[in-house]
C-alpha cells in the first residue's frame, strides 16, 4: 500500500508541477517575449491566443486529471486525513474549477470576442468586453498560479519535516 500511496502522491505532484510550471512559462516567459518581438500586435495576439487555447484547453485538462486522481488516491490510502488534507483539497478544488472555467468558458468566449474585434475594430462593446475578459483571465490565471504554488508547498511540507528529523 505504501508504494501505491507514493504513486498517487507522485501523480499529483506531476500534474501540479506541469500545470504550475506551464503557467510560469507561459505567463512570465512566452507572453512577454511574443508581445515584445512579434509585430503587428494582432499577430502577437493570434500567437498567444493559440498558446493559451492549447495550454488551457488541452494540457490543463490532463493536469487536472492527474491532480484529482493523485489527490483522491493519496487521501484514500494515506495516513494524513486531518485539516491539512482538507485545506489542500479545498485549494486544489478551487484551482481545478478555475482551470475548467478558464479552459471551457472564458477561453472560447475570449476567442470569439477576439474574432469579432478583428472583423470590426469599431465595435466598442466587443472591445470593452474583450478587455474585461482579458483582465478577468489574467486575474484567474494569477490566482491559479498562487493556488498551485500553495498546494505544491503543502505537499513539500512532510518531506521537509522528514529531512529535518534525519539531520
Amino acid at each position: 500500500m505504501k508504494i501505491l500511496n507514493s504513486f498517487f502522491i507522485w501523480l499529483e505532484l506531476v500534474g501540479l508541477g506541469v500545470w504550475v510550471g506551464g503557467m510560469l512559462t507561459v505567463g512570465a516567459l512566452v507572453a512577454p517575449t511574443v508581445f515584445n518581438t512579434v509585430k503587428p500586435i494582432e499577430m502577437a495576439g493570434e500567437a498567444m491566443s493559440l498558446v493559451f487555447r492549447r495550454f488551457n484547453g488541452g494540457l490543463v485538462y490532463v493536469c487536472i486529471v492527474l491532480v484529482v486522481l493523485g489527490f483522491l488516491g493519496k487521501g484514500w490510502l494515506g495516513r494524513s486525513r486531518g485539516a491539512r488534507l482538507w485545506i489542500e483539497g479545498a485549494l486544489a478544488t478551487v484551482m481545478v474549477l478555475t482551470g475548467l472555467y478558464i479552459g471551457a468558458i472564458l477561453g472560447p468566449r475570449m476567442q470569439e470576442l477576439r474574432q469579432i474585434r478583428l472583423a470590426d475594430p469599431s465595435n466598442g462593446s466587443a472591445v470593452a468586453e474583450f478587455d474585461r475578459g482579458h483582465r478577468t483571465s489574467e486575474t484567474l490565471f494569477s490566482v491559479n498560479l498562487l493556488l498551485g504554488l500553495a498546494v505544491l508547498w503543502m505537499n513539500s511540507r512532510p518531506s521537509i519535516g522528514a529531512n529535518r528529523k534525519e539531520t
